[in-house]
């Protein structure tokens, strides 16, 4: 953009370079709002101010196999939408000004607010929308601003022509907005399995109607009399694709009655074909078409003539985008009139006019015009190659299906076998899932070693279950874990703080003989806080204490006996008796129901009006937080809105959606039986059935830990609750695993018995099917699990107490582990340094803070050199942790900086052998003295009596001094005196007690 503007002659190098205005936004803002116009210095710094903050444009194509990273952008655009929801903004500048308290229209410039805090991503269309906005403002008012300009920075780059520009052919759209596009979706280009040609991207026509195919091809009918089902014929086929291919797209409603319609059948297997996750995403055909003949754009689109239709068209189809404005300057530029194009934009703003809020700006025929069109891409890439998507269509339309035996899809032996023998790397590009898949197959190559006697014959089946840590932990340190945990809880440990804060709700609490706050208290106050304490149906306020009393309680939005779930979002507090009146009906129901009438026995309260429910619901909180109270509070303002709930049985589709990882690390696993005679059984156990037994054995299971980690007990001799125990043992991990096991022992492989543990509400024939598997028991509230049988609880409290932990370390040594704060050197001691930091406060206040440092962990008080940038501002940073201990040739602590750089001078005073190294998280054995047995190490470091570890139990969480299985500040002298070594543990771990066996 500078080169453009040198070129314009609207700036000079000097005045581009120069140091920007400090609010930006607030400029946009002040245009936006209709007050004064800018300077062309003004206008550059609020172009790159948009230059940085250029919004949220859904590509995904950079992360097509991330899913989270997905959601986490879905998220921070839901916030965005929600703080101009409650500031009735329609632009991300406007909405900057609102939440720093600022009135663009003011004499204000600063705020203490910080919102990049606020988590949000505003959608890229409204982004452009607003710069189009202000750049308009300023036709014909500022030199060479005009509809060239706009163009060159919003849409495409060789609108001016500017030889001093220079970019990639890769290179698509304007120069604020452009980006380079991917040469392809995947690093990694897929093979065809069955002609090993290379797959297309599924945006790719051949991918669409393959994917359409494959629906018609799956499609089932039966006329009255017929027995079976059976598959539609070629006629049939014909006739519902030409339906499809007038619109592009079809309703699943509106694929009923077609297929209903053509062939007259009485039964068909669409509701469970259309259970399937991507069944309703196969029911697009052409994007482009759908999008011409949706309502916004068919009217609009035959007011022009072929000509610009083709040509159209052709840019959406290749993944432009299309501005009204474009198409009604070429309709202009073609001679062509445009009075039925203005009349039809014209009834369509009226329209959007009249159906917005009162409060909402109305939108006006330029941002109408300027609002881009575009089709959606999809991520990834097709299953097939060309050659092959196309011959599947042949198949299908002429009456077969591809995956039958004489299928162009169909998987011989030999296919199915080199798909199992490619390599990790040729099926993924996930760097963080490659590595878990390695370490999964080292583990059950230790575990066939260890507990198998290398003997492969004994496996007879493996279960899979990915956890949500996996995905959402991978790749964070351990302090990035502790913090995210920390913020999951944080929602938990201010309610309780809130509780333990009200001296009427604690003496009351003492008065029932509780010593500690319950769970159940706990849940409710929870729900409670994310509704402000009002009862949603009468506004009402309401105190902690009333949860005691029984004034208030939970009430399911929709009826539990509609939608089987207790989870906090399906969840209100309101009084008892209202609860009572509610009865099964939902929310929304009731209040329109009896709004305005006398709550019965509480004369004084009444059933507010729908409107004002709407309101409050609307009005509620939805964006602070952790992610998990995010999701919570909107499920919950969803199922407020609801008026009507159609009940939803359990279905296949819960049971069938497994995770990518769940398929390849079964691929993985099968890999290891190549050529066994005897193949095990994987199964991909799912979550919610894993999720159900859980709870059902949970507090048998944490009894069982008592034995190896006795701090899971109170003092009264209770089991603490889970998330106190994940502070303690690492053992909790254990704990799941039991699960998978005992289930893969107890429940057959049988996705009926699967649905019906989930399913929860069992007529007799299913509580029979369940009861005959002898370990369920059933009561009137429903169905749980029996106790574990005493033998099976004592060999697991034996296998827990042998403390197999094994934390993987990385090989990697380079990096510098450093705090990125600096501090100020105020004064050197010997050995020793004063730090002084300011620290900002949450107000905009900064204090003081003073702290203690040893010079060997301060980087920058010594450069190497003599001189560096640290030393020149008397200022340091702090390297909080060692690299570890190099034992040879005498032990020596190794900071966590220039790692490669120590090791190699020890190695040549080590007569070139390399030191052995004693890594933070390597376990060490201890054969004698009063550190006997298996010790992790946590840190290593130079204190005033020498070398010290702190080690703990393979278990530990975090170290504690003076509790069991615990030692801080270890002499290493002594460890190495009672002859410590270094273990190289497989990934099964190693028996921590003595007293027990692996046997």
């Amino acid at each position: 953009m500078k080169r453009l503007l040198i070129q314009l002659g609207v700036l000079t190098e000097s005045q581009l370079n120069a140091p920007g205005c400090a609010w930006p936004w607030l400029l946009a803002g002040r245009v936006l709002r209709g007050g004064a116009l800018l300077s062309w210095p003004e206008l550059w710094d609020v172009l790159r101010w948009y230059a940085h903050n250029r919004g949220y444009d859904g590509n995904r194509r950079w992360s097509a196999a991330e899913a989270e990273a997905q959601q986490e952008d879905s998220e921070k655009e839901a916030n965005a939408r929600t703080l101009m929801d409650k500031h009735h903004c329609k632009t991300m500048a406007e909405t900057f000004c609102a939440e720093l308290g600022i009135d663009p229209l003011g004499n204000k410039k600063s705020s203490h607010v910080r919102f990049k805090g606020l988590n949000a991503a505003f959608p890229r269309e409204i982004v452009e929308a607003e710069v189009r906005h202000i750049l308009r403002a300023h036709f014909g008012k500022l030199k060479s601003v005009d509809e060239c300009l706009e163009r060159t920075l919003l849409e495409d780059w060789h609108t001016v022509n500017c030889a001093e520009i220079k970019l990639p052919s890769r290179y698509a759209g304007g120069l604020l907005f452009g980006q380079l596009v991917p040469r392809f979706d995947n690093r990694i280009i897929s093979v065809c399995p069955i002609s090993g040609h290379k797959v297309p991207s599924r945006n790719s026509r051949e991918f669409y109607e393959f994917r359409w195919a494959m629906q018609l091809a799956n499609i089932a009918v039966a006329a009255e009399g017929d027995r079976d089902l059976r598959p539609l014929t070629a006629a049939e086929r014909e006739s519902i694709d030409k339906v499809m291919r007038e619109s592009g797209h079809l309703t699943a409603k509106q694929l009923k009655e077609v297929v209903r319609k053509e062939t007259n059948c009485v039964r068909d297997n669409l509701d469970t074909m259309l259970m399937h996750p991507d069944a309703k995403e196969a029911l697009l055909l052409d994007p482009v078409t759908k999008l011409l003949t949706s309502a916004k754009i068919a009217q609009l689109w035959r007011a022009m003539p072929q000509q610009l239709q083709k040509r159209f068209a052709g840019k959406l189809r290749q993944g432009k985008q299309v501005a009204l404005a474009e198409v009604r300057a070429a309709l202009v530029l073609l001679n062509v009139s445009t009075l039925a194009f203005d009349a039809e934009v014209q009834r369509q703003i009226d329209s959007a006019n009249s159906k917005g809020r009162k409060k909402q700006r109305q939108i006006t025929s330029d941002e109408f015009l300027a609002e881009p069109l575009s089709i959606p891409r999809l991520d990834g890439r097709a299953a097939y190659s060309r050659e092959i998507l196309r011959q599947a269509v042949a198949e299908v339309m002429s009456g077969k299906h591809p995956k039958e035996k004489d299928g162009c899809l169909y998987r011989s032996e030999e296919i199915r076998h080199a798909q199992i023998n490619r390599e990790i790397a040729q099926q993924t590009n996930n760097h963080l899932v490659r590595h878990r898949l390695l370490i999964l197959q080292r583990l059950l190559r230790d575990m066939i070693s260890e507990f198998a006697a290398g003997d492969k014959s004994r496996i007879d089946g493996v279960t899979i279950e990915v956890t949500r840590d996996l995905r959402e932990m991978s790749g964070k340190t351990n302090k990035q874990i502790a913090q995210e945990l920390g913020l999951r809880l944080a929602n938990f440990k201010s309610v309780v703080e809130k509780l333990e804060a009200d001296e009427s709700f604690m003496r009351k609490l003492r008065d029932l003989g509780w010593h500690r706050i319950p769970p159940g208290i706990i849940r409710k106050a929870r729900i409670a806080e994310d509704l402000g304490w009002t009862c949603p149906y009468t506004l009402q306020k309401y105190e902690p204490i009333d949860l005691l009393t029984k004034r208030v309680d939970k009430d399911h939005i929709v009826p539990r006996s509609e939608r089987m779930s207790d989870a906090l979002d399906s969840l209100v507090i309101t009084f008892s008796t209202i609860n009572k009146w509610k009865g099964k009906r939902t929310a929304l129901k009731f209040i329109e129901d009896e709004q305005g009438k006398s709550v019965p026995d509480l004369p004084n309260l009444s059933v507010i009006t729908a409107n004002r429910y709407k309101q409050f619901v609307e009005a509620l909180e939805a964006f602070k937080g952790h992610d998990d109270d995010k999701r919570r509070k909107r499920k919950r303002k969803e199922l407020l809105l609801l008026r009507d709930y159609e009940e939803q049985e359990f279905t296949p589709r819960d049971l069938t959606q497994t995770s990518q990882l769940v398929r390849l690390g079964a691929l993985a696993i099968r890999k290891d039986f190549i050529g066994e005679k005897k193949q095990p059984v994987i199964t991909p156990l799912p979550g919610s059935v894993t999720g159900t037994l859980r709870k059902g054995w949970n507090r048998n299971l944490l009894g069982c830990l008592s034995t190896a980690c006795p701090q899971v007990l109170d003092a009264n001799g209770e089991i603490k609750t889970k998330t106190d125990i994940r502070d303690i043992t690492h053992l909790h991990h254990a704990l799941d695993a039991i699960v998978l096991g005992l289930s893969a022992f107890y429940i057959p492989n049988n996705g009926r018995i699967w649905e019906l543990i989930v399913k929860r509400k069992l007529d007799d024939t299913e509580k029979l099917q369940l009861r005959a598997l002898g370990i369920f028991d059933f009561s009137p509230e429903g169905f749980g699990l029996k106790a574990l049988p005493p033998e099976v609880e004592k060999q697991l409290r034996a296998r827990l107490a042998e403390k197999r932990v094994v934390q993987h370390i990385p090989a990697r040594i380079e990096g510098l582990r450093v705090e990125q704060n600096i501090w100020r050197v105020v004064k050197r001691e010997k050995g020793e340094t004063t730090l002084r930091q300011q620290i900002r406060q949450p107000d905009g206040k900064r204090i003081e803070k003073e702290a203690k440092e040893k010079n060997a962990k301060l980087l920058g008080l010594a450069p190497l050199m003599g001189n560096g940038k640290l030393q020149k501002l008397k200022g340091v940073l702090i390297i909080p942790e060692n690299f570890g201990v190099a034992l040879d040739p005498e032990p020596t602590i190794i900071p966590f900086h220039k790692v490669w750089t120590r090791l190699e001078e020890l190695k040549k005073s080590n007569n070139g052998k390399m030191p052995r190294l004693l890594r933070n998280g390597q376990l060490i054995e201890v054969p004698n003295g009063i550190y006997r047995g298996i010790w992790r190490v946590f840190s290593a470091k130079n204190n005033a009596s020498g070398m010290a570890l702190d080690i703990g139990h393979p278990d530990v969480v975090r170290l504690k001094n003076k509790v069991q299985g615990h030692r801080i500040n270890v002499l290493l002298f002594s460890l190495l005196k009672s002859g410590m070594q270094i273990v190289k543990t497989p990934l099964t771990g190693m028996a921590t007690c003595p007293s027990t066996s692996s046997a």
